[in-house]
């Protein structure tokens, strides 16, 4: 059995060697013009249970700890009020799966008949991540079990100031964050159990400051977020046509704005264009 933490051995897990990014017709075109995706901040998901579910397991491993000897009442006390403060952290996510036609996903990303699946290189997208050394790209979990052994090795080994304690080799993440900033990269791993056919990574990034930010319109805000450069020419793959009762003039189309934009910036050929298994009537 490994003696690495339980975060450094997820953070540690072989990246599948293809990754989608399920979007629109919009963000497929800024993806492919801007040569980047967009990383939103982790308060303004679509799904603002995700993070809570994280934060529940965190706020009980706390309690959990009061009254043993890992750490004092003052700084499990400075724990709480981070939770409470954390807002103002700016991490930021993208999403990936290791799937690449699945229903529920064409379903929760995009609009019926105006979906896409972008296939990238998962080796050289996380090799691009790790030359950032603000980024991970790491899975989502869903076991309870997994679930609690992350968030109390969390609040057992985070430094609350964010100066290392007990420095330790083997679990970077944590050493080089403060408790709050690797709060909010543990927290966006924790999945329910109910979403586990998705087998979601995400790209997770920061903290930032805001006048790198750039912002878009949300439906009850503004909502931050910041650019990620997916070197496409070596990342990008393939691009997948989602559930539409006009696929043959849907790839037609995508090959076409493909020629203009990725073929006048790189020598590679453009992607290959699939189209998804799914029959339209599903959706």
């Amino acid at each position: 059995m490994s003696d690495k933490s339980i975060i450094s051995q997820i953070f540690e897990t072989e990246v599948p060697k293809e990754l989608y990014h399920y979007t629109s017709s919009t963000g497929l075109m800024g993806i492919i013009e801007s040569q980047k995706i967009w990383t939103t901040k982790i308060h303004y998901l679509n799904d603002g249970s995700e993070l809570q579910l994280g934060f529940q397991y965190i706020r009980e491993e706390i309690e959990s700890q009061k009254g043993n000897d890992i750490r004092s009442e003052n700084e499990l006390d400075e724990m709480i009020d981070a939770l409470d403060s954390i807002k103002t952290i700016n991490m930021s996510i993208a999403s990936f799966t290791a799937e690449g036609d699945l229903l529920s996903q064409w379903r929760g990303y995009c609009k019926i008949g105006d979906g896409y699946s972008l296939c990238f290189d998962g080796e050289k997208l996380s090799e691009k991540a790790k030359s950032n050394f603000l980024c991970y790209l790491v899975p989502c979990k869903y076991e309870d079990t997994e679930h609690r052994l992350m968030v109390k090795e969390l609040v057992s080994s985070a430094p609350v100031s964010g100066i290392p304690r007990n420095p330790n080799p083997n679990n970077p993440p944590l050493q080089k964050l403060g408790f709050s900033r690797a709060a909010l990269l543990i927290a966006p791993m924790i999945k329910a159990k109910g979403f586990k056919e998705e087998k979601e990574w995400r790209l997770i990034c920061g903290p930032f400051e805001y006048k790198r930010a750039q912002f878009r319109s949300g439906n009850f805000s503004l909502i931050p977020y910041w650019e990620f450069d997916l070197d496409l020419e070596n990342t990008l793959k393939s691009i997948t046509i989602g559930p539409t009762p006009e696929q043959d003039l849907s790839v037609e189309a995508v090959q076409g704005f493909l020629m203009k934009n990725f073929s006048a910036r790189y020598s590679n050929e453009i992607p290959k264009i699939k189209k998804s298994e799914i029959p339209w009537r599903s959706i």
